[in-house]
């Protein structure tokens, strides 16, 4: 047995590398932002199972963040109780400088601690009520002034915070619905400003994840960590009835969410998995459903067709349209067209994409760098038959719609707005959907799409430069923030005529525009050659 001062001195440096740990956190209660009230509200002290000695230190889930990590000689030697006694002391040691002012900066209002030695363990939480109801007083001033009735614009940053605090039922009272509500009322505040409402719903999924992962699976899962995996298991005894349908929905809603505002190819599979023990394991009728055939809001008559030459089937929870064509001819492909364009005009997603099968020899069109997806293939088909083309431009005005994606095709130089495919194929189909083209051009944003240049190049090598096709050519060539130089048209500007074309329709451009013109042109030399 260790002399009681060895023990004391092992609780004092475990305690020194907690708070190294938590040390970059904010010094004093909402310093840094209106809702931040401290830095850490959790606690991992965990001794290595892999390296003697070795102890781990966690401020947040282990599958969020990186250890700090310390050594204690001998420690591995400890016994039981000695360790006990240690994790006994850290408890009393944590407690005090919890509950003193000068550490509140470090400590959110609650915290909870896990103190994990090999063959100990001991976990506690502490609540400090008087800094909890000075919380909540802030929380209930924020929501007052930022979202139900805003005065003020919600600060760069704040939505982190200020959704911690929304997924604490503890703080707030909320029950799931309200929770949903507010998020998506949030949400729709910033929908005008496009790079906000996708840091705002980056922010949502994280956070509904993490909170999947500290609050939900814990009552229900249990976990267990196969080399690199984590898999969760239903805790024994779990059945329907023990479910709390409160957090059931907000799992629910979770997994919807990361459908909705996904950022990588695997959201959408590891929501359909949460759909799943959803629907299998904790017995909800609702993912059942949305599995099954989507929200609900849309009729039956619009999410299913079949007959002789089509099946058709839609799910806008997962946004995705399943087409079939058992006949190739223009009259499937027109009922397909058709099945979209009543979808969407009823309120299915905009991002959307298509499951397409079909006979037919593979056919995409002739566009560099555009995705050879499933939907792309769709378009490519449809457009070989003339007779749909009036179909195809009406499918686009109603399928064009600014920060929209088909969801086929990972975000990046490949990604385009829905009616990207139709819109090429007209535009190089005859000159009299050069309209249509310009509104694309118009509508498309251009700080996020950049495979549309590729369609400029393709329209300047199909019908050259001249007086008719300089306004969708300008259009065009604006529409894309990438610095691309067109040889095609720089060749053009030999012909005197042309140039003096140019520069007449340019003259009363805004300079900007003038001057990403000139440099699509020339280059950064543009000066000095227009």
């Amino acid at each position: 047995m260790k002399e009681k001062n060895t023990i004391e001195k092992y609780a004092e440096e475990i305690l020194q590398g907690i708070l190294e740990k938590i040390g970059s956190g904010t010094e004093t209660p909402y310093q840094y932002r209106y809702l931040v009230e401290g830095f850490a509200n959790y606690i991992l002290i965990e001794q290595d199972e892999n390296r003697d000695n070795s102890i781990l230190f966690y401020t947040s889930l282990k599958r969020y963040s990186s250890p700090k990590e310390i050594v204690i000689l001998n420690f591995s030697t400890l016994s039981k109780e000695e360790k006990k006694t240690i994790a006994n002391t850290l408890q009393e040691k944590i407690t005090k400088i919890f509950f003193t002012e000068a550490f509140f900066g470090k400590f959110q209002y609650k915290t909870s601690v896990n103190i994990e030695f090999e063959d100990y363990t001991l976990q506690f939480k502490l609540v400090h009520e008087a800094r909890k109801a000075e919380l909540k007083n802030r929380f209930d001033t924020f929501m007052e002034e930022v979202i139900n009735h805003p005065s003020r614009e919600m600060e760069d940053g704040e939505i982190v915070s200020f959704l911690d605090k929304l997924f604490d039922t503890e703080l707030n009272g909320y029950t799931a619905i309200q929770i949903i509500a507010i998020a998506e009322k949030t949400l729709k505040l910033y929908a005008g400003k496009k790079d906000w409402l996708k840091e705002n719903a980056r922010w949502l999924t994280f956070k509904a994840k993490y909170w999947k992962y500290e609050v939900f699976y814990p009552l229900y899962y249990d976990e267990k960590r196969p080399q690199w995996n984590i898999e969760y298991t239903l805790k024994e005894g779990i059945t329907p009835e023990k479910i709390d349908t409160d957090k059931l929905t907000l799992y629910i809603q979770q997994a919807l969410w990361k459908i909705k505002y996904k950022q990588y190819s695997w959201d959408v599979k590891s929501a359909q998995e949460d759909l799943e023990r959803a629907a299998n394991e904790l017995g909800s009728e609702k993912a059942k459903q949305y599995l099954k055939k989507g929200t609900g809001e849309l009729p039956d008559n619009l999410i299913h067709y079949k007959d002789s030459e089509l099946e058709a089937d839609a799910n806008d929870v997962f946004a995705t349209i399943s087409l079939k064509i058992k006949q190739e001819t223009a009259e499937a492909y027109g009922k397909a067209l058709d099945f979209i364009i009543a979808l969407l005009k009823a309120g299915f997603p905009h991002s959307y994409q298509i499951r397409f099968s079909s006979k037919a020899p593979k056919h995409f069109l002739d566009i560099k760098g555009l995705a050879k997806s499933s939907t792309h293939r769709f378009f490519a088909q449809a457009l070989q038959y003339e007779t749909l083309h009036p179909k195809l431009e009406k499918y686009a005005k109603v399928a064009m719609k600014e920060f929209e994606w088909y969801t086929d095709v990972e975000e990046g130089e490949k990604s385009c707005m829905p009616g990207s495919y139709a819109v090429f194929g007209l535009g190089l189909t005859d000159k009299k959907y050069f309209p249509l083209v310009i509104e694309y051009f118009k509508l498309v944003d251009d700080e996020h799409q950049m495979v549309h240049k590729n369609f400029v190049i393709a329209l300047i090598e199909q019908y050259g430069f001249s007086a008719e096709t300089l306004p969708m050519i300008y259009e065009g060539v604006i529409s894309s923030q990438d610095e691309v130089i067109f040889k095609s048209l720089t060749e053009s500007m030999k012909n005197p005529e042309n140039k003096a074309l140019l520069n007449d329709f340019l003259k009363d451009k805004e300079d900007y525009y003038q001057e990403a013109m000139y440099y699509a042109l020339y280059g950064k030399d543009w000066e000095k050659k227009k």
